[in-house]
């Protein structure tokens, strides 16, 4: 669902921007992405995310989110990218994914943490979130610099393919259905976690 609402909105707003010349709808297009890819990643991580505090609170701060983010785009005195509500989603979404991996260093292991499919899809967007920071932080008055447009450019395109390989590596794992240890074993009372006891059995 994120892939292809995304796509649809990259589609639109390069549209208006190259093909139909109409700079301010393409700039309103980017508030309405970043509105939604905040809303469907807080969604997508508070899935994950065990503490049922911190898991309310990602997916209804979507709601304040979406307010600073059509207020920044009200006030503005001249039509912009939106470097400030991205800004904000990145330390918001590193932070939420942070406490993700350290809820995970808390579970038993059962199996490698890259052997699930949101190990690959936090690590993409951790890469997608800290390697584009700076870059937004520094584009809200440098963008009009031409040569600052070619390390814009350079840069974002670099973690963007970045990210995209890493959450195709994501999307193509498979996680295992059972908690058995040894194939065959399917009982409920196996104890994974003493295999010495467990083979004495």
């Amino acid at each position: 669902m994120y892939c292809s609402v995304i796509a649809v909105l990259i589609i639109v707003g390069f549209s208006l921007k190259y093909i139909y010349k109409v700079q301010e709808y393409y700039f309103l297009v980017t508030r309405i992405y970043n509105i939604l890819e905040y809303a469907l990643l807080s969604y997508f991580f508070s899935l994950y995310i065990k503490n049922n505090v911190l898991k309310k609170v990602l997916v209804y701060s979507a709601i304040p989110f979406t307010v600073f983010a059509i207020s920044d785009f009200l006030v503005a005195k001249v039509p912009a990218l939106p470097f400030i509500p991205l800004i904000v989603e990145f330390i918001l979404l590193l932070c939420f994914i942070i406490y993700f991996f350290f809820e995970v260093m808390q579970e038993p292991v059962v199996e490698p943490i890259y052997q699930r499919a949101i190990f690959w899809i936090s690590v993409a967007f951790i890469i997608n979130f800290s390697g584009n920071f700076f870059l937004f932080l520094y584009s809200k008055n440098s963008f009009n610099n031409e040569e600052f447009q070619r390390q814009y450019t350079l840069i974002y395109s670099t973690v963007t393919i970045l990210k995209n390989i890493l959450l195709c590596v994501g999307i193509t794992r498979r996680e295992k259905k059972t908690s058995s240890q040894f194939p065959g074993d399917t009982s409920t009372e196996f104890d994974a976690y003493d295999p010495i006891r467990n083979l004495n059995r």
